[in-house]
């Protein structure tokens, strides 16, 4: 009976600990990357979902945005780590140029 329990604890507890690690991890952030507040035109909006699913791949999600004066701030999380991105684009949608905005790889 103690074996049995020498090797069923160790085994339980390397599932639990797995098991934890599974879910995706939401990646850390540098300063000034904003979520929940929306400003933006619609047209700077589009244009950096367009310019970020060009030279990313997977699941692309518009998290907030900034707007301030003839220029606007997009930011957007991607992938299942949720990647942070931001995109710098005119408040008419012109020469959106985009960003990695987090630290320590893109995991």
């Amino acid at each position: 009976m103690v074996d049995f329990a020498q090797t069923i604890v160790p085994l339980a507890t390397l599932a639990f600990v797995a098991a934890c690690a599974d879910g995706p991890q939401i990646q850390p952030l540098t300063k000034g990357f904003v979520e929940g507040s929306f400003s933006a035109s619609d047209a700077a909006v589009a244009a950096c979902r367009a310019k970020l699913w060009a030279e990313t791949s997977g699941r692309l999600k518009v998290v907030g945005s900034k707007a301030a004066g003839a220029r606007s701030s997009v930011y957007m999380r991607i992938g299942p780590s949720g990647a942070p991105w931001r995109c710098q684009v005119g408040s008419d949608g012109s020469n959106p140029t985009v960003g990695f905005m987090g630290y320590g790889g893109m995991g």
